[in-house]
């Protein structure tokens, strides 16, 4: 995606799906960004898993996705990704920097023009793109997710968890497509 290569052009972990949608680019973009946690099956018990040292550790601070609000809401407002860029009809950037491997994530709110100067060591910067091009008679929709960490410490540090996640994250990215499909008013086809 040329998006991707325009905010993270250097990484070491890359996931990407993909899939037909028999409507128009603009209808399945703004079903992307429209997609609530509520219609996605997988998102909710694996962001619960994932909260439970956080609650365990600081119970006064709930962060929960709002099963009616869409899910890009809930990841700039719960968990600290912040948008790069967002062509309406078109490509959604949504970044990420921050040390997600410790039990309580640390993540970093950056602006745009700051994300693309960091390079903070004990860090990973990602991001995770979503995008539509004509198709036929429909739309191809995309999603990539790259991460980069920013030295050999993060890198070391962040395999392990990436080996753990990658399969969770690659059935999320699944999830949202299928349920930005269902929204777009179409059966996905894959």
């Amino acid at each position: 995606m040329a998006s991707c290569d325009s905010w993270l052009p250097h990484y070491q972990w890359r996931t990407h799906h993909g899939r037909s949608v028999p409507a128009e680019p603009g209808v399945v973009a703004r079903a992307v960004r429209q997609v609530r946690p509520a219609e996605m099956y997988a998102l909710r018990p694996l962001v619960f898993v994932r909260s439970i040292p956080a609650r365990l550790t600081s119970p006064d601070k709930e962060r929960h996705l709002d099963r009616d609000a869409p899910v890009v809401d809930g990841l700039y407002e719960g968990v600290g990704a912040f948008q790069l860029q967002d062509d309406p009809g078109g490509d959604l950037v949504v970044g990420f920097v921050g040390q997600p491997w410790s039990l309580r994530q640390r993540w970093l709110t950056l602006t745009p023009d700051e994300y693309l100067e960091f390079d903070e060591p004990g860090h990973i910067k990602g991001l995770m793109a979503f995008s539509v091009a004509s198709q036929g008679a429909g739309t191809h929709l995309h999603t990539e997710t790259r991460v980069y960490g920013t030295d050999q410490a993060s890198v070391r540090r962040f395999r392990p968890y990436w080996l753990l996640i990658q399969p969770f994250s690659s059935l999320i990215r699944h999830d949202w497509l299928t349920a930005a499909a269902r929204r777009a008013g179409s059966r996905p086809r894959q």
